[in-house]
């Protein structure tokens, strides 16, 4: 639930959306602006490069914020296909790592796979990826403000490209020009190939009888591939042949292969003016999938951990802590300023009273006692018992209560051993009460037992212990002071 909640909140968050395709030798960007398309592409040398080139395409278009969906080309996945396993969706991205690792070279550890049913009955297409790729890629949007929930393939994405309910195949080209064999039943993948030994280069050139020759050769090839597919169809076979290569080539191309194959060839649909390329198309086609489509490499467990006890945060944390102990001191420090300077107040009042008294029983003694003298006498006496009286209680003021508790916490935390979690700490004078939570029964009197080895511990007594469980079956445990008689008699 919670996992829905924060891919709920993602999706909100990134408004706008974004696709990026990685190929050989370029990496190119895929935005919609209003009612057209942009379109940017950065030539790399190798893969290694990637980053940097998609790095700086989303700094110069600032998608910062946007939503991107990643499209790998042929040579960085694998694609297999294995027998069904009996799986759930959830437990199936991660076994399946696992399930290929005698057909991959690579560990398990080291790759991220996914996959969807093959057209073959009880078997998957799986597709599979470096882990490391996928983690860098997803790292480099991170960092330039962009978040990434999708990562689909080239020959999973041209489906867009084809209908609900027909079975069709693509003839498409790479960079190089190398010709690639997508089928698609329903838009289902069924079917890719690399056609090796003929490509764009060999079909462009001049003559005429090599030419023919060329596309000769591709109708015999695109013919093996499309028996082959029929027989896997059983009987619902592939109907039409659609041509993505360059503009110029591709209405010749569908007009070649019209007249040496038995089934209707036309050129790719033109989606937008400004897709006018295979590499363009596969951003377009991205940026047509749904959050729920069939293949998606991306995992959350990709995303870096936030590192929180990192030396700036610990010494971070210290200071606050030192910032608030030292507010609490000084916050006890003053409020024991009042009750120090009332004591000052009574002390003053009670030598002048002394000195009064003296002066008094000296006139007393040298005068001739008589009733009203006596009066005034036991008068003051009186006077001077109430004050004895109100300073012998001022004397009883708690000293503990001018220093604060500071030794007696620290104390308290030294004394923690790891199995004593305290909840609620109590307090006054010679009174405290703990409150916590313990990992056995047995925590609790081992704990009081190391309080002998504290100044400000070693007199505290227990009148009551108690021990329960909550509604978590974690032991809880209660601890009462022993309330000595003179506190009674304060408290009355």
């Amino acid at each position: 639930m919670k996992q829905r909640l924060l891919k709920f909140f993602k999706k909100n968050a990134y408004k706008s959306v974004a696709s990026l395709v990685f190929e050989d030798s370029t990496v190119v960007l895929v935005l919609q602006n209003h009612d057209h398309f942009i379109v940017d592409r950065t030539v790399v040398s190798t893969s290694s490069d990637w980053n940097n080139a998609a790095h700086d395409l989303i700094i110069k278009h600032q998608l910062s914020g946007y939503l991107v969906k990643i499209v790998l080309g042929h040579g960085s996945y694998q694609s297999l296909i294995i027998d069904q396993p009996n799986l759930s969706a959830e437990e199936l991205p991660i076994a399946l790592p696992f399930l290929i690792k005698d057909l991959v070279n690579d560990s398990p550890a080291d790759l991220i796979a996914d996959g969807f049913p093959a057209i073959v009955s009880g078997h998957l297409q799986v597709i599979v990826a470096s882990r490391q790729l996928i983690t860098d890629i997803i790292l480099t949007c991170n960092n330039a403000g962009c978040n990434v929930n999708d990562i689909t393939v080239e020959d999973v994405v041209w489906s867009a490209f084809t209908e609900a309910n027909r079975s069709q195949l693509i003839i498409h080209s790479d960079e190089s020009g190398d010709l690639q064999l997508t089928a698609f039943h329903e838009q289902n993948l069924c079917f890719q190939r690399q056609l090796r030994g003929v490509s764009l280069s060999t079909l462009d050139t001049s003559i005429v009888e090599n030419r023919r020759q060329q596309l000769d050769n591709l109708a015999l090839e695109l013919q093996r591939s499309l028996d082959y597919i029929s027989a896997q169809l059983r009987g619902d076979a592939i109907n039409q042949l659609i041509v993505s290569c360059n503009k110029q080539q591709n209405e010749k191309l569908a007009n070649e292969l019209n007249q040496r194959l038995n089934i209707n060839v036309k050129v790719i649909d033109d989606v937008a003016i400004d897709i006018d390329c295979n590499v363009s198309r596969l951003g377009w086609a991205a940026l047509q999938r749904s959050s729920n489509s069939a293949l998606n490499l991306y995992r959350d467990s990709l995303l870096p951990l936030k590192e929180w006890m990192t030396l700036s945060h610990l010494a971070m944390s210290w200071g606050i802590l030192f910032v608030i102990f030292m507010g609490w001191f000084g916050f006890n420090q003053w409020q024991n300023m009042e009750p120090q300077k009332q004591l000052d107040h009574q002390q003053s009042v009670l030598t002048v009273e002394k000195n009064q008294l003296h002066l008094m029983t000296d006139k007393i003694a040298s005068m001739v006692v008589d009733p009203l003298k006596a009066s005034q006498a036991k008068k003051l006496e009186t006077e001077l018992i109430t004050k004895k009286n109100a300073l012998k209680a001022i004397y009883k003021h708690d000293d503990s209560l001018k220093v604060g508790y500071a030794e007696l916490l620290n104390q308290l935390a030294d004394a923690s051993n790891g199995d004593i979690s305290l909840q609620h700490i109590y307090v006054a004078g010679e009174l405290m009460d703990l409150n916590g939570m313990a990992r056995n029964p047995d925590a609790v009197p081992r704990w009081v037992g190391v309080f002998n080895r504290y100044s400000s511990l070693m007199d505290r007594r227990f009148q009551k212990m108690s021990l329960g469980r909550n509604d978590k079956n974690v032991v809880t445990f209660s601890l009462q002071a022993v309330k000595s008689q003179h506190v009674i008699e304060d408290l009355h």
